[in-house]
């Protein structure tokens, strides 16, 4: 896998075999779209209705988001790469100054300050890293490239810059997002042929650390041990966790049927976002739920495929860890709600709801069928 950036294949993808395997892509993930703004409308419904005496509310809003979302996809498959490669540090530091910003100005909701208000729409500035940190770590290690197997000249800047975002999230707090942001980094920099032994003392220091913020915070530790056995604290800290059991223990093999189920009625938290894939699994059972994690699958393969096809280093960093930010979410919010992990608040790409998760999911989308054009003919390569 460390060979993956520098291998060079003697039979490239041809642009009819390209086009074939982006069309794929685009259809796969606009249906789990529409599937899941259905998902969203039916896990939603009755709580919308209380909230905002309109069962459509999320739906409607949802429906909004997937527009916005599909604008910025044609603007960013168009983009020059080369402008992003040549701003990615501005882009990234206005990213920083947004989440220095939630200490001022952010919106404070469930004891957490992770959204901005900007005429009138919640940002979230850790969903803009999925674009900002990409751009720039793709970059610097394609001008890195021959010191990432160097820990003080290669690791250790670009572990500087991953240090101030983490502690920037942790502050919010948010310790689950800079965790997803370590282990991404700890994979996209041993795809460009990073030292194990090098990783793995990252990876013992961070643990040492995160045991630390886990132990010396209350609810976090509550949230492990709820973890370990959720069924211990069923109506405290283990309700989310037992609650998803539930839903996967009900719908058995084939589900309860669409529209049925009873865990939606306020029993599990978050069930039209992060939790979005346990109602799936009650109302369309493990060969339901199994299929749309196969559908992910296949979209994983072939998007790794045409990163191995890229010719271009800053090209190939910004497809594989596209393919990496999806692939890590689904693993980790599937786990979630298995009971796999511990819990923590990261949505099911494309399914789940959220404004700024779904714009922004959508414009590394455009990034990715933008970076993986044919050079002479990029348009056509799309159609």
């Amino acid at each position: 896998m460390g060979m993956l950036i520098n291998t060079r294949y003697e039979n490239s993808m041809t642009s009819k075999e390209l086009k074939k395997e982006r069309k794929f892509i685009f259809i796969s993930i606009f249906s789990l779209t529409l599937f899941g703004i259905l998902m969203v409308y039916e896990a939603s419904g009755i709580y919308a209705f209380k909230e905002t005496s309109d069962a459509a509310f999320f739906l409607k809003r949802q429906l909004s988001f997937l527009f916005v979302g599909l604008i910025f996809f044609y603007i960013f498959l168009f983009l020059d790469l080369n402008v992003l490669r040549r701003y990615n540090k501005s882009i990234l530091v206005l990213t920083i100054l947004s989440l220095i910003g939630l200490f001022i100005y952010g919106n404070k909701a469930g004891g957490a300050r992770r959204w901005l208000s900007l005429f009138g729409v919640n940002i979230q500035p850790s969903e803009l890293l999925k674009i900002s940190f990409l751009l720039y770590t793709a970059d610097y290690c394609n001008r890195k490239n021959k010191l990432i197997k160097n820990i003080r000249y290669g690791l250790l800047p670009l572990g500087l810059v991953l240090g101030l975002i983490c502690i920037l999230l942790v502050s919010q707090p948010d310790l689950g997002t800079s965790i997803f942001w370590v282990l991404w980094t700890i994979l996209f920099v041993f795809i460009w042929g990073a030292k194990l032994k090098h990783l793995a003392s990252v990876a013992l220091l961070g643990s040492i650390g995160l045991f630390f913020l886990i132990t010396l915070y209350p609810y976090r530790f509550r949230r492990i041990t709820a973890y370990l056995n959720p069924f211990a604290d069923s109506q405290g800290a283990g309700f989310q966790l037992v609650q998803s059991q539930i839903a996967y223990g009900v719908g058995g093999l084939l589900g309860v049927g669409f529209g049925e189920s009873r865990q939606k009625l306020f029993f599990l938290p978050a069930a039209h976002t992060d939790f979005i894939y346990s109602i799936i699994a009650e109302e369309f059972g493990l060969l339901g739920a199994l299929g749309i994690l196969f559908i992910f699958i296949i979209l994983f393969y072939k998007m790794i495929k045409i990163s191995n096809d890229a010719k271009d280093n800053f090209k190939k960093g910004i497809l594989s860890g596209i393919t990496l930010i999806f692939g890590l979410e689904v693993i980790l919010n599937i786990g979630v709600s298995c009971g796999l992990f511990p819990t923590k608040g990261l949505s099911l790409p494309f399914i789940s709801y959220g404004g700024s998760n779904l714009v922004v999911h959508y414009i590394l989308l455009g990034l990715f069928f933008n970076a993986s054009k044919k050079e002479d003919k990029s348009f056509n390569n799309f159609r």
